[in-house]
């Protein structure tokens, strides 16, 4: 009886760490309107908020993005860190879009954001693109490549 007792321990001993050192969704550390990833690449993280204005309109902010594979002028590769776009998009006639300077250690990307709400607001799909100084290599110009992305409201 002991010794199911311990073994019992152990194995809850040993479901707690792996739960505990296994990684968790970017959705987990930001309490984001959307949530969701790059097409094909359930490594890559998009998220962003849909608020409202004082006149009612709305409007997308926080527009986050992270693990996203780009590819630089030398043939190297990389994934990108968490990038959160300044500033917001209006969202008219369940679209939004917008060019915005991501300012980051390394540099300042430009990225390029197209995005529509589906479904009663509860679905969203776009594409973006992160042009410029992705790597921590001094001088040298990456690209991700227009990336097709799909996210859910957080429920």
């Amino acid at each position: 009886m002991k010794a199911r007792a311990t073994r019992a321990l152990g194995v809850s001993l040993v479901a707690a760490v792996a739960f505990a050192v296994l990684p968790m969704p970017a959705s987990a550390f930001f309490e984001l309107d959307f949530n969701g990833s790059i097409r094909h690449d359930p490594d890559s993280y998009v998220g962003f908020n849909v608020k409202r204005t004082p006149a009612g309109k709305r409007k997308v902010s926080f527009f986050t993005t992270g693990g996203i594979v780009y590819s630089c002028d030398d043939s190297s590769t990389g994934r990108t860190q968490f990038l959160t776009l300044d500033g917001s998009m209006r969202v008219k006639h369940h679209r939004f879009k917008g060019k915005v300077h991501v300012f980051t250690p390394a540099g300042d990307p430009v990225a390029h954001v197209h995005g529509r709400l589906h479904r009663d607001h509860q679905v969203a799909n776009g594409d973006l693109r992160l042009v410029g100084k992705l790597s921590s290599q001094p001088g040298l110009g990456c690209d991700t490549g227009v990336q097709e992305w799909r996210a859910t409201a957080a429920s």
